[in-house]
C-alpha cells in the first residue's frame, strides 16, 4: 500500500531536498522611519516591531497589514523583541537604554539602564535574560526579570571586534564571535567559558579568513557566518589587489565543527538561519536583494529584489515571513512558502486551499494534476511510483491510502533533469471503526523516535519502574515501524547528544515520538528533565545541570512541522531534589508547537508515583491503548480514563495538542 513519504528521491544522481521554500512578495511597509536598524516578530507572527536610527519605532498588525503605534525612545535603537507571551515589547538603544512597552496600549512600563553602551545584544530562548558584549570587551548577562546583572565574562584579547552574540536551543550556552573567527562557548549561568574555538574557512593556503556576520536560531543544531577568504593566487597579484572568496560555513553547536561549506558570490554582510534548521537568508549591503539558500543543497532557493539597500533581515519564529528593512524605512514584508512549485497543480481531488489538504472515506482514490508546460516534462514520480502523462501537460496516478493524514508528493522532471515537486495531504477517515489486521507494513511512513529512561539517579533514590517503562515503549514502537533510538540511565551530555541527533533524524518525517520517564522538575514556570548524574541541591544547580524541555520542544518545531509529533513525559515523580521556593511539585503547562500533542502522566503541579508492577501506571495503560487501532486522541483520552479510575481519581492524566491532521499509530 502506498503512503505518506518524506524520504528523498534520487532521479538522474540528482538529490531533492525534502522542502522548497519560496518567497512572495506580501507588502511594501512604509512608514515614519528613517532608515530601519531592528526587526521582530511575535511569536505568533501576528504582530512586528521595527525601529530604526533615530529611536523611532512602529508596530504593525500583520492581519491587517496596518500600523497600530509609532512612538519614540531617543537614541538610535539597536534591538527589538517581543517579550512575556507577545505582552511586551523590549527596545534597547545604543546608549543601553531598556525601554519596555506594553502591547495592550503600547504605553510605557518601565525603563532600566545598562549603565553602558552595548555593541551586540541578543536574548536567550526563555525571553529571560539579555546578553550583550560592552565596549570594554565584557560578556554581561542581564536579568529581565530581576532587572539586575546575573553574570559576567571577561572577553580581553581573546575576542576581536565581535560581530555576533546568540544562545543555543537550551539556553544553556552562548557563542560570541570576532571577526578574525575567534570564538568562546560561553554557560550564561555560572560564567565559565567552555571552550574556545578559531573558525577560519582555510581553503587557500596563506590565507586569511574574515567574518562578517553570523546567526543561529532557537531549533537548529547549527550557527552560521558569512566568511570572506583573502588570499595571494599562485600566479601572484593581479591588479595590485589579493583574490577575495565569499562562502557560507555552518558550524555544529556541540563540537564547533564544520558541517558544511557554501561558496556565494558577494560578501556576506547580514544573515539570519532559517526558515527552519536548513536554510538561510542574507544580504550584502552593495546589492538590492535578499537571497534565500538551501543548506542541504548548497544552492539558492529563492531570491527578491528590493527598492533600496537592505539594511537588516528577520525571520518569524514560526518560519511564516521574511522582513527586510531598507536604508530608505521602508519594510518589505514576504511570505515564505514551502512546497508550493507554481508549476504543478492538483485537480483532482480537490484541495483546501490554505492547507493543500483533502479529506476522503476512500482507501483508494484517483489523483490528477496539470503541469504548467507538459511538452518539456520527461517524467511524473507520485510518492516514488511512475504517474502517467496524458495530453496537455496532465497526469494521473491511483493512491492507496492508509487512515489518517497521508502525505502526497508529485515530483516532475524535464529532459534537463531540472526537478520540481508538490506536497499535499490527503485524510482518509474510514467509515466504520477499524480493527486488528494482523501485520501491518509501516516502510512507507517514516516515524522516529527518541526514548530516554532515568532511574539510577546519583543524588537522589532510584526509581522502580522507569527503566522497564522505557523499554517497554521502545519494544512498542519498533514494532510499529519506528527507528527507535533508546538512552538508559542518560547523563547530561549523553542526553543533550541525543536530543541533537533527534532534531537531524525527524526532519519532514511522518510520525516522531519522544518518550521520557524520569525525574522532572519545574523551576520558574519551565519544566527540566533531570539526567541520572545531576548533582542537585538550589535552583541554580537545575538551570546549569538539567535539559530544559522548551529545548526538545524546539526541536520539534523546527524540524518536522505536518506530520505528527508526539512527547509523552512520565516525568512528575515526588521530587527529589532541594529546590526551595522556586521549584514546584510536577511540571507546569507547555505550549505544544504546531502539529504537536504533549501527553504527561498526570495533571500540572502534581505527581504521579512510580508504581510497584513491573510498569508505571500511566506508561503501562498507555502500551495498552497504543497496541489498538484508534485514532491518536482516542489512544490517550481512553489511557486517561483507566489511569483514573485504576487510581480512584489520584492520578488524573492530560494532554495538550495542537494537531494538523488525524493520525493513526496502529492499522
Amino acid at each position: 500500500m502506498n503512503r505518506t513519504f518524506s524520504i528523498i528521491f534520487f532521479l538522474c544522481s540528482l538529490q531533492l531536498s525534502a522542502q522548497q521554500i519560496f518567497i512572495e512578495p506580501v507588502a511594501k511597509l512604509t512608514s515614519s522611519l528613517d532608515r530601519v536598524t531592528a526587526v521582530s516578530f511575535s511569536s505568533d507572527a501576528e504582530m512586528m516591531i521595527a525601529g530604526d536610527r533615530k529611536g523611532n519605532f512602529q508596530v504593525w498588525d500583520l492581519n491587517e497589514l496596518r500600523p497600530v503605534t509609532n512612538n519614540k525612545v531617543g537614541d538610535e535603537i539597536i534591538f527589538v523583541d517581543f517579550l512575556s507571551d507577545n505582552d511586551e515589547i523590549l527596545i534597547v538603544d545604543e546608549d543601553g537604554g531598556l525601554h519596555f512597552f506594553s502591547t495592550s496600549n503600547f504605553q510605557k512600563t518601565r525603563f532600566v539602564s545598562l549603565g553602558e553602551i552595548p555593541e551586540l545584544v541578543s536574548v536567550d530562548p526563555e525571553k529571560q535574560y539579555l546578553s550583550y558584549v560592552n565596549k570594554n570587551d565584557e560578556l554581561k548577562v542581564f536579568s529581565l526579570r530581576a532587572q539586575m546583572q546575573q553574570a559576567q565574562i571577561r572577553l580581553g584579547d581573546r575576542i576581536s571586534k565581535p560581530i555576533y552574540l546568540g544562545y543555543d536551543r537550551f539556553g544553556q550556552q552562548l557563542a560570541v564571535m570576532g571577526q578574525d573567527g575567534t570564538t568562546l562557548m560561553c554557560n550564561p549561568v555560572n560564567q565559565n567559558v567552555l571552550r574556545e574555538v578559531k573558525l577560519r574557512s582555510n581553503e587557500f593556503a596563506g590565507s586569511s579568513s574574515v567574518m562578517h556576520a553570523g546567526a543561529s536560531n532557537k531549533g537548529s543544531d547549527l550557527f552560521v557566518t558569512g566568511v570572506q577568504e583573502v588570499f595571494i593566487p599562485k600566479g601572484g597579484v593581479r591588479g595590485g589587489q589579493p583574490e577575495r572568496r565569499n562562502s557560507i560555513i555552518a558550524y555544529d553547536w556541540d563540537s564547533s565543527n564544520e558541517v558544511k561549506r557554501i561558496r556565494v558570490n558577494d560578501r556576506v554582510d547580514e544573515i539570519v538561519l532559517g526558515p527552519g534548521p536548513a536554510h538561510i537568508a542574507y544580504y550584502t549591503d552593495k546589492r538590492y536583494r535578499v537571497t534565500l539558500v538551501d543548506l542541504e543543497q548548497g544552492a539558492t532557493s529563492s531570491e527578491v529584489t528590493l527598492d533600496e539597500f537592505p539594511e537588516v533581515i528577520e525571520i518569524s519564529p514560526e518560519d511564516s515571513y521574511l522582513a527586510a528593512g531598507d536604508k530608505n524605512g521602508t519594510i518589505h514584508l514576504f511570505e515564505l512558502q514551502r512546497n508550493a512549485a507554481p508549476q504543478i497543480r492538483i485537480t483532482k481531488p480537490p484541495l483546501n486551499r490554505n492547507l493543500a489538504e483533502s479529506v476522503v472515506q476512500e482507501s483508494t482514490v484517483e489523483m490528477q494534476g496539470v503541469l504548467s508546460d507538459g511538452s518539456k516534462i520527461k517524467q511524473v514520480m507520485v510518492n516514488g511510483k511512475e504517474a502517467e502523462i496524458l495530453a496537455n501537460g496532465k497526469f494521473t496516478a491511483q493512491l492507496d491510502l492508509l487512515p489518517g493524514k497521508n502525505r502526497i508528493r508529485v515530483l516532475a522532471q524535464d529532459y534537463q533533469s531540472n526537478t520540481a515537486f508538490k506536497d499535499f495531504y490527503i485524510t482518509h477517515v474510514p467509515q466504520v471503526e477499524l480493527s486488528a489486521s494482523g501485520n501491518v507494513d509501516y516502510s512507507n511512513q517514516k516515524r522516529v523516535a527518541l526514548v530516554i529512561g532515568n532511574a539510577d539517579y546519583a543524588g537522589a533514590g532510584a526509581l522502580n519502574n522507569t527503566v522497564n517503562d522505557a523499554n517497554a515503549m521502545a519494544q512498542t514502537l519498533k514494532e510499529m515501524g519506528f527507528e527507535v533510538t533508546d538512552v538508559i540511565n542518560g547523563s547530561y551530555e549523553e542526553m543533550k547528544r541525543a536530543v541533537y541527533r533527534y532534531g537531524t533524524a525527524i526532519r519532514d518525517v511522518d510520525v516522531s515520538v519522544f518518550f521520557y520517564a524520569g525525574h522532572g522538575l519545574e523551576i520558574d514556570g519551565v519544566n527540566y528533565l533531570v539526567p541520572v548524574n545531576a548533582d542537585i541541591s538550589s535552583p541554580l544547580d537545575v538551570k546549569l545541570k538539567t535539559l530544559p524541555l522548551t529545548g526538545v520542544l524546539r526541536t520539534i518545531e523546527y524540524a518536522n512541522d505536518d506530520g505528527l509529533n508526539m512527547i509523552i513525559l512520565d516525568a512528575c515523580r515526588n521530587n527529589p531534589f532541594p529546590t526551595g521556593k522556586r521549584g514546584g511539585a510536577g511540571l507546569a503547562k507547555e505550549t505544544p508547537p504546531s502539529g504537536t500533542l504533549i501527553a504527561y502522566s498526570t495533571g500540572p503541579g502534581n505527581v504521579a508515583s512510580d508504581g510497584d508492577g513491573e510498569n508505571g501506571l500511566y506508561t503501562g495503560e498507555l502500551i495498552k491503548q497504543m497496541k489498538k487501532p484508534q485514532r491518536i486522541e482516542d489512544v490517550f483520552m481512553r489511557t486517561r480514563n483507566s489511569v483514573e479510575e485504576i487510581s480512584n481519581g489520584a492520578q488524573q492524566p492530560w494532554e495538550e495538542a495542537r494537531l494538523k491532521g488525524i493520525f493513526y499509530l496502529k492499522y
